[in-house]
């Protein structure tokens, strides 16, 4: 068995149920299961373009199985193919295998982050959903900050609604993590009414009425970093939102004020800062997906073929964390069950941004994020270093020699 084959191995079924009951094409030159197989390829392989990948193909190693295509072919399989096969296999698959969770979450349960970035295209296309030309589409992502894994994605539009997205992808019992670009009352009351939970960052002015003093609650690590700390149930000063109430908790770190507004009224003060700071890993598995991965090169441009690439991405994505832990646990390491909410970190390793951008371009938010990271590192994040390793090991049989290789680098 080659490393590809033991990457795929897991959703092999999956797809090959899948290939077996949808509808064939009379004339298919290239089959539904050989199609998601050259995508997984073609996102673990580090290639940057759809004539990369058809070059690519050409040259591999027989021991792959996959076919030789021409550009036209691979061009056609992503409109041929419904993306509703891609759908159902990625959720066939989360539902199939349960991920490690992240013990520093589990005083919380199922908790998402919700966010959108804009992937640019080619050539301008046409859009269906808006009858217009558009130059760039977005992808309003839903990423599981317990396991670290992205489960579901809204494509649309440069221009798309963000709240209208994230109001499709709210399920009873699930906290959401938002950013202040979702700042609305409403959706805190739709979330709520939803049965479901949020922590969503407002504006610094908004204007509110207090209803009550919480007592607040800080361990006492962080005391010295972070400053005017208050924890209270308000609602809104405006009278046509005066209806709605929420618990606020404010913050000030370095030069940066914070206003969390949640329905969570039962964590602690703390524990409500903490799941906000836990938000930037949306953040990082963006730029993980878009220049590790390469997916900020769209290899179709067919709206419907957009659909089946970023199946595919979050596919492979998950298939990759799955692999690196199955390589990690064959050598007797584990994800661990408990962890201390701080970890020792070397402050020599601590890196401040100087991007003006970004909130650990603050020491304090710095070591924070710092902190967190050194818990998830191991077996929940996947370095390019590794990627590489595991790209250049897909033709090789796989050996406790493939495993040992990989898990050098799974720091």
């Amino acid at each position: 068995m080659t490393t590809f084959t033991e990457l795929l191995a897991p959703v092999m079924p999956i797809i090959q149920q899948i290939e077996h009951d949808r509808p064939k094409h009379h004339n298919e030159d290239l089959t539904w299961s050989a199609f998601v197989q050259i995508l997984v390829y073609f996102f673990t392989k580090d290639l940057l373009s759809g004539n990369e990948l058809i070059v690519s193909l050409q040259s591999a190693d027989p021991n792959l199985g996959l076919p030789k295509l021409s550009r036209r072919a691979l061009s056609e399989g992503f409109w041929r193919f419904s993306p509703n096969l891609l759908q159902g296999t990625l959720t066939k698959f989360l539902a199939a295998f349960a991920y490690p969770e992240n013990p520093e979450l589990a005083f919380i349960g199922p908790t998402y982050a919700v966010d959108g970035s804009v992937y640019p295209l080619i050539q301008a296309i046409y859009w269906p959903k808006t009858r217009d030309t558009i130059k760039n589409v977005k992808l309003h992502l839903k990423f599981s900050l317990t396991s670290a894994i992205a489960v579901e994605f809204v494509l649309d539009d440069e221009h798309s609604s963000e709240r209208a997205a994230f109001r499709t992808m709210i399920q009873p019992g699930q906290t959401y993590v938002l950013d202040r670009g979702y700042m609305e009352y409403q959706l805190v009351k739709d979330v709520d009414d939803a049965s479901a939970w949020v922590v969503m960052r407002g504006y610094n002015n908004i204007d509110v009425e207090t209803l009550e003093e919480r007592s607040v609650i800080l361990p006492d690590v962080v005391k010295n970093h972070w400053s005017t700390v208050r924890d209270r149930i308000v609602r809104p000063s405006d009278p046509e939102s005066a209806h709605i109430s929420f618990r606020l908790v404010e913050f000030t770190i370095g030069a940066i004020s914070y206003r969390l507004i949640t329905n969570l009224y039962h964590l602690t003060t703390f524990q409500i800062m903490l799941l906000y700071a836990y938000r930037w890993q949306i953040e990082l598995i963006f730029r993980y997906l878009k220049h590790t991965m390469h997916s900020v090169h769209i290899i179709t441009q067919n709206p419907l073929g957009m659909q089946n690439f970023f199946y595919a991405l979050l596919l492979t994505a998950l298939l990759h964390l799955r692999f690196k832990q199955r390589c990690l646990a064959e050598d007797g390491d584990y994800p661990p069950q408990e962890l201390p909410i701080w970890s020792k970190t070397d402050e020599r390793l601590i890196q401040v941004s100087t991007d003006g951008d970004r909130p650990t371009r603050h020491l304090a938010i710095a070591r924070f994020f710092a902190h967190l990271n050194d818990a998830l590192t191991r077996f929940w994040k996947i370095s390019k270093h590794w990627l590489h390793t595991l790209a250049d090991c897909l033709n090789r049989p796989y050996t406790p020699d493939i495993v040992r290789l990989l898990n050098k680098y799974a720091v």
